[in-house]
């Protein structure tokens, strides 16, 4: 086993993982800092020797098991961001930011609004929609980084795509609202 988790660390120099607020590298295994699952314990069934830590509340995965976490390292950011919560800014809230720096609420807003245009799947498809890279993205989203562009701007590009998404959704009510009114005269 010590002969893999050196090939194992080797590879890892070569290659890195992506950065993830949820994957850290160790000297002798690999932290995954999701929420307990049976999902992600699915996942990692093929592992020799992972296993959940209820006394950390984390994964610890041997290093011989790298090349498994790094194919399914998109699946585990959207398990661990699925798993934190998030609550919805009350009118409270709304009232307050005009107080606060924007600082302090950019990445709620920015992630409740994720969440309402693109559903389970935001996290990626945002990146995408904004052609950001996904992990950047997730370690601001969790105060672990430093987003690619100013807060401010974030925000106004994602004002932009749901003032966009909702001119498209107005526009095909009245498509299919026509399409309706045309089918019952037809019908009378």
């Amino acid at each position: 086993m010590k002969g893999s988790d050196e090939d194992a660390k080797a590879r890892l120099t070569a290659n890195p993982f992506p950065a993830s607020p949820w994957v850290q590298i160790r000297d002798d295994h690999i932290i995954i800092k999701a929420g307990y699952s049976e999902t992600l314990q699915r996942m990692l069934r093929w592992v020799p020797n992972a296993r959940w830590r209820s006394d950390l509340r984390c994964w610890s995965v041997p290093l011989a098991g790298a090349e498994l976490v790094r194919s399914v390292l998109p699946e585990i950011s959207r398990l661990a961001e699925a798993m934190q919560e998030s609550p919805r800014l009350s009118a409270s809230h709304d009232t307050d930011a005009e107080e606060a720096p924007l600082e302090i609420h950019a990445r709620a807003w920015f992630r409740d609004a994720a969440r309402l245009l693109f559903g389970s799947d935001w996290q990626r498809e945002t990146a995408r929609a904004l052609n950001r890279d996904e992990a950047a993205l997730a370690c601001w989203l969790v105060g672990e980084g430093v987003a690619e562009a100013a807060p401010e701007q974030l925000l106004e590009e994602m004002l932009e795509l749901m003032r966009n998404r909702a001119s498209n959704i107005d526009s095909a009510a009245d498509a299919l609202a026509k399409k309706l009114a045309r089918s019952r005269q037809r019908g009378a």
